[in-house]
């Protein structure tokens, strides 16, 4: 591979600047309910800690359900008819976890905000599957992978801060 080449090959693995910028602002409602309800410590009476780690459980089940709708659009439009049907099945998956995790977050909070971070988390497994089908951009991985594990662990320390 010549140095224009891989000069290239880099370039077309880093994602673009507005998809990083916008992803890392996509932490700021979990890393925002963190600070409250940390902050919140000190007047145990305030019913705003609650809101905001609803509010911020609310965010992190519709970013899992968003990434299922992402993974419905890549299947109608880039999978063969061969890989489409997996692909779509695999797709409805997070709405049905989300709402499951998010329904239940009222009575087993900690528990809930758990499995949905450790779902969040494990969601770039799917986004590799995709990734080595050529489905996605080259550079899909290497924005992904920090951010799923990034909100995934924020939204499972929201839920250990909540108790």
């Amino acid at each position: 591979m010549s140095e224009g080449e891989l000069v290239a090959y880099d370039r077309g693995r880093r994602p673009p600047m507005p998809a990083i910028v916008l992803g890392a602002m996509g932490l700021l409602p979990m890393l925002i309910a963190l600070f409250v309800r940390l902050a919140a410590g000190v007047d145990p009476d305030s019913a705003l800690p609650g809101k905001i780690g609803g509010l911020a459980l609310t965010y992190a089940a519709m970013i899992l359900s968003f990434l299922g709708g992402i993974w419905w659009g890549v299947a109608s439009t880039r999978a063969t008819e061969e890989q489409r049907p997996r692909l779509l099945v695999i797709a409805v998956a997070p709405a049905i976890l989300a709402t499951i995790l998010y329904g239940l977050s009222a009575d087993m909070p900690v528990i809930c905000s758990t499995l949905l971070g450790l779902v969040i988390a494990l969601t770039p497994l799917v986004d590799r599957m995709l990734d080595r089908r050529r489905l996605v951009p080259p550079w899909w991985m290497n924005l992904r992978l920090p951010l799923s594990l990034a909100l995934g662990a924020l939204t499972i320390g929201l839920g250990f801060a909540l108790t």
